[in-house]
């Protein structure tokens, strides 16, 4: 292996095998990335878990599906506004720094939730300043988790060690909600937060511990007006990025936001927190069956195919799904519902998992290091529209019902899915 070829931080560790069972967790043996990857645990985990608070607590106190999902919708205010310029400030700044910065920030407002919580002062408006806030922290932690990996592994092992960061997510995703459901269920939702702080402190302090891996001095030095628009030029100039942008933001609106209805799904089958838990944990376990999978592929050909296969197959899925209620009033299915909606859950987890570790994989590996803060940063920007998006499918749910809404969605992904492997060449043909 050449230094041109390998990440800083990385010059001395070995190529990474692949298609064999051990390649599964190849990427770990990179120290750098196995410190990165148990940090991401702990904050995975953490946030996980005030996200299912958050919900839980939102509908608790509102019962509304569109005051639900405007707690959500207020983060992608800040994170949508200031994730261009975020790119920018990655460019110029190591991001292990920019990473523990906003998860001590994300800590001092789980901290005073929690606190408002226990004292019995806890309001709805808080709940939407909280969720403004964390937005800002979004902004630039999404962007610089992003990019970070490229610089920890050789190329030869991005798309492992993206598989591998989605595992760690997904895991969040199993134990994140389920141990939230529990702890308020027994203890009350304040307990959810404290206990998530302390998952967030290990992650930010394992984070803090990882080696300065960025190459700073590559960004001309200007205004930041000057070198985003640099950024932006060189985005247009690349047309697979333009493209997987785009299907990105199709599949954020219509395929990702279910999640932000699962407290409306839960009541409508009388399911207790626990139950709503578990069905959030469903989708987790689904996608980490789905990461260790791409896991053990390695740098394989054809992602373009997995791309558009996984949005197709979620979009099924997402159809079922929605309709899952409406047959168990139809049929009588009972407690059976729950074990119908549960196993779909895991393929809504596996193919939305399979797609966004697809998607960042080409993106990561097709940028120049000089702009990769700022691609990703765009990249972060469309996932941030996962709020709003949420936000505009509780305002359908509010007039057509969940399940309703649900199905028009999954109807409009359809076809756009469909639309892009009959009619894009350029997507089917990546290698």
């Amino acid at each position: 292996m050449t230094t041109n070829s390998t990440p800083s931080g990385v010059a001395n560790n070995p190529i990474i095998p692949k298609r064999s069972l051990s390649s599964v967790f190849a990427a770990l043996r990179i120290k750098a990335f196995r410190k990165f990857w148990i940090g991401l645990l702990g904050i995975f985990l953490g946030s996980q878990m005030t996200a299912a608070a958050q919900s839980w607590l939102a509908y608790e106190l509102t019962h509304s599906p569109l005051k639900l999902t405007l707690v959500t919708a207020m983060g992608s205010i800040p994170w949508i506004a200031l994730s261009l310029y975020s790119g920018v400030i990655i460019d110029r700044f190591q991001k292990r720094n920019v990473i523990v910065v906003s998860q001590i920030a994300t800590i001092g407002i789980a901290a005073i939730i929690g606190i408002l919580i226990a004292t019995g002062n806890i309001q709805y408006w808080h709940l939407l300043v909280a969720s403004f806030a964390n937005g800002i922290n979004s902004a630039f932690y999404m962007t610089a988790r992003n990019s970070i990996i490229a610089e920890l592994v050789p190329r030869e092992s991005l798309y492992n060690a993206i598989s591998l960061n989605n595992v760690s997510m997904n895991i969040a995703f199993i134990g994140g909600p389920a141990i939230a459901g529990i702890l308020i269920g027994t203890q009350g939702t304040q307990s959810a937060y404290f206990v998530a702080i302390g998952c967030l402190l290990v992650g930010t302090l394992t984070m803090s511990l990882l080696p300065a891996s960025s190459k700073l001095g590559q960004v001309k030095v200007g205004s930041m007006l000057a070198n985003l628009r640099e950024g932006i030029n060189y985005i247009r100039g690349q047309r697979t990025i333009v493209i997987i942008l785009v299907m990105e933001l199709v599949i954020t609106i219509f395929g990702m936001c279910y999640s932000g209805l699962m407290p409306v799904f839960a009541d409508l089958l009388n399911l207790k927190s626990e139950g709503y838990g578990f069905l959030l944990a469903a989708s987790g376990i689904g996608a980490t069956l789905g990461s260790l999978a791409l896991a053990s592929l390695g740098n394989f050909k054809r992602k373009g195919r997995i791309l558009i296969g996984s949005g197709i197959g979620l979009a099924l899925i997402l159809l079922l799904f929605a309709n899952t209620v409406f047959l168990s009033n139809y049929v009588h299915l009972g407690s059976f519902a729950f074990a119908i909606m549960f196993v779909l859950l895991l393929g809504t987890g596996a193919t939305s998992n399979n797609y966004s570790v697809t998607s960042g994989t080409i993106i990561q590996m097709t940028v120049s290091d000089e702009y990769r803060g700022r691609a990703t940063s765009v990249y972060s920007m469309v996932v941030a529209v996962f709020p709003l998006a949420n936000f505009i499918l509780g305002i359908v749910a509010e007039f057509l019902g969940a399940p309703l809404a649900l199905t028009v969605y999954g109807i409009c992904l359809t076809f756009f899915m469909v639309g892009i492997a009959v009619f894009s060449r350029p997507i089917r043909d990546i290698e």
